[in-house]
């Protein structure tokens, strides 16, 4: 009996003991530094290598450090347990190297030595000459001589063999450089030749003249009895800074019915050449202001030379110091070189509404006899009416017939001797019975109609 009870007490015991250590929690795990240190050596030499880049991988987040002056390098981090991570080294023009090492938590790991190897490009060999290209230049527009803007342009010609590949030294030519055509301004190319380098290229400079237009540049070799030839390579000349004897301005209509029409429209175009007489330089900026009505402020001169802005007819309605209402003075203005504004006019006529007058306006017309009558068709103000307006003079009576201003188309005009006519009827039978003739004036156009008739007799 005392037995059992010993065998029970021992197995209880046993069983508490395992218990206890189930619940019972494990020690925790502790970071502990570890260090990496190496070099990085150049494998011909066994020379240190000066900001080779070294990557640790393995370990979160990838670590990377640059080496120093000695080729020398150091990571620290921690770890829980030993764990084998890996380093890349790797430098520009080398060949990459990569080691594995074993790392221990608490330790100093010296890692073995990079030996990077150097790449070693192979150069190829080139055919004969077979081509030339254009590369590349600098720009594709120039300045005349003395314009302020870029005068010179850089070409890099290639010589390349039948594989399309740079010629190499041992298959160097010498390049030609010609103006294929241009502007005659006393433009040239600079050097006049020139022999490919190691890269099979060329270089040239194309300066600009005294003259505007497009230059085209050749590049040419001679190969035994061939030749070879670049395409024509184009330059664009522009002008320079305005010059105020090649500036003018013009409207596209001398007269245009805006004295009382109001929101009509009349392009004014600014011509701007520099002082050798070419289109200025695109993008030349010039100013408008006018007298009469409203006109857009300013444009930006085109590879002519040439800009338009619309003068359109509001109030103000202008009036001339000299010639009266009516006609405007759009003036434009720029600057030359020397940064002197300079100044160019035109005068555009505002016409209005038609007026007609005649005389005399009775008439008596003698047996066989004549009359001459003058009439004026202009607007209230006494000046011409808009181009394409008609005047038509109509005779309506027995045994008589007109001569003179009878049909009449106006042209674009400014000039008031264009408001002034006259015909004259005249009696074609011996019958001296009177007879009744009337007479209508009427026109029609741009500014309006009107009309007038007067009447008399023929005996």
């Amino acid at each position: 009996m005392l037995k059992k009870v010993f065998i029970f007490i021992a197995l209880l015991s046993l069983i508490m003991v395992g218990c206890k250590k189930a619940v019972e929690p494990e020690a925790e795990k502790q970071l502990k530094t570890v260090t990496l240190k190496g070099q990085v050596l150049e494998s011909a030499t066994n020379a240190p290598l000066q900001n080779a880049v070294v990557r640790v991988l393995g370990i979160t987040p990838t670590l990377i450090a640059y080496t120093d002056s000695l080729g020398k390098y150091e990571f620290q981090f921690e770890i829980e347990s030993e764990i084998e991570v890996q380093l890349v080294a790797f430098k520009e023009g080398y060949d990459p190297d990569t080691i594995n090492v074993l790392v221990v938590p608490g330790r100093v790991v010296e890692v073995p030595a990079f030996m990077l190897q150097r790449v070693v490009s192979e150069v190829p060999t080139s055919g004969e000459p077979a081509s030339i290209v254009l590369v590349s230049q600098s720009s594709k527009n120039i300045g005349v001589k003395g314009s302020g803007s870029v005068e010179t342009a850089q070409m890099v010609f290639e010589v390349q063999d039948s594989s399309g590949k740079p010629v190499d030294l041992a298959h160097s030519v010498e390049v030609n450089f010609k103006i294929g055509s241009g502007p005659g301004g006393g433009e040239f190319v600079y050097p006049p030749k020139a022999r490919t380098d190691s890269k099979g290229r060329v270089t040239v400079n194309i300066v600009s003249g005294t003259k505007a237009g497009v230059v085209q540049i050749v590049a040419e070799s001679f190969i035994g009895t061939k030749v070879i030839r670049s395409l024509p390579v184009v330059i664009v000349i522009h002008g320079g800074l305005p010059d105020s004897a090649h500036f003018s301005i013009a409207p596209e209509k001398l007269n245009f019915p805006g004295y009382n029409i109001f929101g009509l429209t009349n392009k004014i175009t600014a011509y701007v050449g520099d002082k050798y007489g070419n289109p200025v330089k695109p993008g030349t900026a010039v100013y408008f202001t006018t007298t009469g009505g409203i006109i857009e402020g300013s444009v930006l001169t085109d590879d002519r030379g040439q800009g338009s802005v619309n003068l359109i007819s509001a109030e103000p309605r202008p009036v001339h110091p000299i010639l009266g209402p009516g006609y405007a003075v759009i003036t434009a203005t720029t600057a030359d070189e020397n940064q002197n504004t300079i100044k160019a006019e035109t005068i555009v006529l505002f016409s209005g509404i038609p007026q007609i007058s005649i005389e005399p306006i009775t008439f008596d017309i003698p047996n066989l006899g004549s009359q001459v009558f003058n009439y004026t068709v202009s607007d209230q103000n006494g000046n011409p009416l808009a181009g394409g307006t008609t005047i038509t003079v109509s005779i309506d009576g027995k045994d008589v017939r007109a001569l003179g201003d009878l049909n009449i188309t106006l042209p674009d005009t400014r000039d008031r001797s264009w408001t002034r006519f006259s015909f004259a009827i005249q009696d074609t039978t011996a019958d001296t019975t009177q007879r009744p003739i009337l007479i209508r004036i009427s026109t029609t156009g741009p500014n309006g109609s009107a009309t007038v008739n007067i009447s008399g007799k023929a005996r």
